[in-house]
Order: structure tokens, then sequence, then C-alpha cells
């Protein structure tokens, strides 16, 4: 749970100007096609992520933005406590340009799948 909190305290900081992700985060792990664990380390991440604020930011992957409804999400992600839960792990950064794969084979936990809105 601390890790939830620094993660939204990190979403205070605003990311400047690929292909980004919308994600939504659920409430359980059962409603989430990815289960995230953001690391202590920057070397033990799969992806370096920025959270941006504006839709013409995403760009380029690693550029993600919380939406506020799961229908808006172009990927469903719970943030898991323990790493072995985990599918993909992240390391929060200040700036767009510091996004980037470190562990390219998990691009396709990311591919997004096209849903018909309510």
């Amino acid at each position: 749970m601390l890790r939830l909190t620094l993660l939204f305290a990190l979403l205070g900081f605003a990311c400047l100007p690929g292909y980004g992700q919308k994600i939504f985060q659920a409430d359980f792990p059962e409603q989430a096609s990815i289960k995230i664990f953001p690391v202590d380390e920057p070397d033990q991440a799969d992806l370096w992520v920025c959270f941006v604020w504006d839709e013409k930011e995403l760009t380029r992957t690693g550029l993600w933005m919380d939406m506020r409804f799961d229908y808006e999400a172009d990927v469903i992600v719970f943030f898991v406590d323990d790493e072995g839960e985990s599918d993909l792990k992240i390391w929060l950064v200040d700036t767009v340009k510091e996004s980037k794969w470190l562990n390219e084979s998990k691009k396709s936990l990311l591919s997004i799948k096209k849903k018909v809105k309510p």
C-alpha cells in the first residue's frame, strides 16, 4: 500500500511532452489485464514510466495517463505489493524523455485492444 501511496505522490509531478497508454487502476486484481509492481531501484524495472496529464502527450510507450473510468482506458492495471505477483515492473521517472523499455520482451503486455464504449 505504501508503494501505491508513493505512486500517487509521484503523479503530482507534471511530466512534459511513439505511443502511450491510458490506464485505469482496478480495485481488485481479477479486474486487471496486467499486474504492476513499482520497483525500488531503476535497474530492476522492465519499463520506466512517466505519467502525463494530457492525451496529446501520449506520444510513446512508457507515457501513461491515469483515467477516471475503466471504459476510457486502453489498459486496466492493478498495483501489487509482491514482485512475484506482477506481470510488469515499473520505475517512475520525472520526465517524458526518461521513459523507456529496459525489458522489451514485455512490450506485448501493453498492446492496446480496442473496445466498445458503453
